[in-house]
């Protein structure tokens, strides 16, 4: 029979709220941090619960890391709701630049056109803040769309690591992903980070196209397809601070 633990040795209750969400799917204890919904403990199905205050206490210090970047990002999140419409988009990963014009017209809907010289028109009713925060998301994933795919393909070519289809959604936590089937999701939000971070991140999903986890075989192959990846990763962290609050909040 196994000795009781010893009260001093117990972890004691986790300062930081969270909340447990039970994952069909879930093969080990994961973690994860999201500004809507904090600190969130992700487990299998028959997992014993009374074991998350230890898993909680082992990862405190990742834990507070992340919630003061998550903080952050909140404060970020209640200062969109008072950031105005742009006046100009900069598109850093492909070095473009564009300046927005508002033309309120009658028209009940709200388009985007583009013109030349790097020109966006917002054109039907501006007033409608909301919307145009809607037409402008969707008209990055449309230029995102435009940009990052081939560059994908290219990238794919270069490494010698074949995908299946490539789409271009605006994703809240993620900047890519790579399903089983090899298909890559690409996040539109890429569109603002530098150039090399976004080469980055398909050097990453082109390798899940082979490991479909973080294994060791896995940062194996991502340090030969891309030796610099230890400083890159430690960057990609940071790079929400180059998205504009206006695309993810209305």
């Amino acid at each position: 029979m196994a000795k009781p633990v010893p009260n001093s040795l117990k972890a004691p209750p986790f300062p930081v709220g969270y909340t447990v969400r039970v994952s069909p799917r879930a093969k080990h204890v994961r973690l994860k941090f999201s500004v809507d919904h904090g600190l969130e403990v992700i487990i299998p199905q028959g997992f014993d619960r009374s074991q998350i205050p230890d898993i909680l206490h082992r990862k405190q210090a990742w834990i507070q890391t992340t919630s003061a970047q998550i903080e952050e990002q909140r404060q970020l999140v209640t200062a969109a709701t008072l950031t105005p419409l742009p006046e100009a988009i900069a598109l850093q990963a492909v070095d473009q630049t564009w300046l927005v014009e508002y033309q309120l017209t009658r028209s009940p809907g709200i388009d985007a056109v583009e013109h030349s010289n790097n020109r966006l028109l917002i054109q039907g009713n501006t007033e409608d803040i909301s919307a145009c925060k809607q037409v402008l998301r969707r008209w990055v994933i449309h230029r995102a769309t435009i940009a990052l795919v081939p560059w994908l393909r290219q990238v794919s070519q270069q490494i010698d690591l074949e995908f299946g289809k490539a789409s271009v959604r605006s994703q809240k936590t993620l900047w890519a992903s790579c399903s089983h089937r090899k298909s890559i999701s690409l996040n539109c939000k890429l569109l603002f980070l530098p150039p090399p971070l976004v080469h980055y991140v398909f050097v990453h999903e082109l390798c899940h196209t082979i490991h479909l986890n973080h294994s060791s075989q896995f940062w194996t192959l991502v340090g030969r397809k891309e030796p610099n990846y230890e400083a890159l990763d430690q960057a990609l962290r940071q790079a929400w601070r180059y998205v504009p609050p206006w695309l993810d909040h209305s």
